[in-house]
């Protein structure tokens, strides 16, 4: 982030190399000491009948609004947003409806203001061959806590296993040659975030956090605009 960011990065590698670094955290990620609720609300695709019970949620959450299910158009910035079924401040999405398409900040946030609860179904393992994706689905995370809009889930595997680091290396030769250029000795290209995601990682553990915490009754309490 932030200017030359794409000169920085690399230099990062550098600084590790002739400073100490100190870890600030604690190590206890506070968000997961949270209760969880006693209903689920992440489900994995391999459970039985997993898209009825999903179907079940949704009847439930939606005979408390005023409003039929229906199909959604959102404004944004002139462009248009559709959700193919909504009812009140409830949105049922796919994961192919979120990620799969060219959306940004600006969709999720106008999807935020409009809805307090939002069901992301399909979601598949991503790893860093779909970074694109993964950058998404962590941005309408970020969005999403920060407004305290409520997730239920159903994914092709648990919670901490849903980002995984691709062993593609296709960057491997072009990242030698950056560390030659720079003289940088025995880093490894793998050390170099630039080509290793690391950034994506690191958001994503992030992500992952926010989406226990997001399970707690806590927050899906805090989440519920009809009280409100």
């Amino acid at each position: 982030h932030g200017l030359q960011r794409a000169n920085f990065v690399p230099f990062i590698a550098v600084l590790k190399m002739y400073c100490d670094t100190v870890r600030l955290d604690s190590g206890i990620d506070y968000r997961k000491r949270s209760l969880a609720r006693t209903e689920k609300l992440y489900y994995l695709t391999s459970e039985a009948d997993v898209e009825a019970v999903l179907d079940k949620l949704f009847d439930e959450l939606a005979q408390k609004q005023n409003d039929i299910t229906r199909p959604r158009i959102l404004k944004v910035h002139g462009r248009e947003l559709r959700l193919s079924k909504a009812c009140g401040t409830i949105a049922d999405c796919t994961f192919e409806e979120l990620f799969e398409k060219p959306l940004g900040a600006s969709d999720y946030l106008e999807m935020a203001k409009h809805f307090d609860t939002v069901f992301i179904r399909n979601i598949p393992m991503l790893n860093l061959a779909k970074k694109t994706q993964a950058r998404r689905f962590i941005t309408l995370i970020d969005t999403y806590y920060d407004h305290k809009v409520r997730i239920i889930c159903s994914a092709e595997v648990k919670l901490e296993n849903l980002f995984v680091q691709s062993t593609d290396d296709s960057h491997g030769e072009e990242a030698r040659i950056f560390i030659d250029d720079l003289n940088l000795g025995s880093t490894k290209p793998e050390d170099l975030s630039i080509f290793s995601g690391a950034e994506e990682i690191f958001a994503f553990h992030r992500t992952v956090s926010r989406l226990t915490e997001m399970q707690s009754e806590e927050y899906w309490n805090a989440g519920d605009r009809r009280k409100k």
